[in-house]
């Protein structure tokens, strides 16, 4: 009951918000608005390229958009892959959002810059943003929901078909993912073809960012091509795992 009453509490709160105010604020580059129109457009939207793009930051700021429209998502599902913990929560202490904090942070992150700590958790406690680790979805449907999952470079075919099968009524999805980057085995990145498996499907927009598209410190850009270089150099050599040539961070 206690919590059911602070729940509500949130709410009232949470009608009062001018989202506008916060919306207004941000500007998106052209290649951001690009992306923000095909999600806008399309009913799920897969997003790939490299870090400092803005990928998160631009589908976050289109769930927040989607939420205080008059659209009918009334919810946010936010979404990662648990690859350190295996997505086998069971043995660590607390709540489920306590388990997966440390890993949604970079969402937390974002949300506080475009809407402030403050109103980000006014909309948890009022249940309109939600932490879901993927392994806890299956077997729910969200409708009226925006879904947004980050890191799905690092999910295999088996798990992106069970968080894509998560999508109800008058529900968008936004799937970012750099392959670039993975944390599992090169074997089981299935992003790419699971891509490719989707494309065509009315209602699936596929968006990719460039190199040119990052919008973080411009030595990003050097970096990632010298990453690129050292890839094609490295990756087939034996033995490259010892030395961290598997594509991780």
């Amino acid at each position: 009951m206690a919590k059911r009453s602070t729940v509500k509490s949130a709410e009232r709160a949470v009608e009062k918000i001018n989202y506008k105010e916060f919306l207004d604020s941000v500007k998106l580059s052209g290649k951001q608005k690009e992306f923000f129109q095909a999600i806008n457009k399309n009913t799920i939207t897969i997003a790939t390229g490299p870090a400092g793009t803005s990928k998160t930051f631009t589908a976050c700021y289109a769930a927040i958009q989607a939420l205080s429209s008059v659209a009918p998502v009334s919810k946010i599902i936010i979404t990662k892959p648990i690859v350190e913990a295996g997505e086998n929560l069971g043995f660590l202490p607390g709540s489920v959002d306590e388990k997966i904090a440390p890993y949604m942070e970079s969402y937390v992150t974002t949300f506080h810059k475009i809407i402030g700590k403050d109103m980000f958790d006014k909309l948890k406690e009022a249940e309109r943003i939600e932490m879901r680790p993927v392994a806890y979805m299956r077997g729910s449907t969200f409708n009226n929901a925006f879904l947004l999952l980050d890191e799905a470079q690092n999910m295999n075919f088996h798990q992106l078909m069970t968080y894509i099968t998560r999508l109800g009524e008058c529900s968008k999805m936004v799937i970012c993912g750099d392959i670039s980057q993975h944390d599992i085995k090169h074997n089981l990145v299935a992003l790419p073809e699971f891509q490719n498996m989707i494309k065509g499907v009315d209602g699936i927009g596929i968006f990719e960012f460039e190199k040119s598209d990052i919008v973080r410190n411009k030595i990003i850009i050097d970096i990632v091509e010298k990453y690129e270089l050292w890839k094609e150099k490295n990756m087939e050599k034996p033995n490259n795992g010892k030395a961290g040539g598997n594509g991780n961070k």
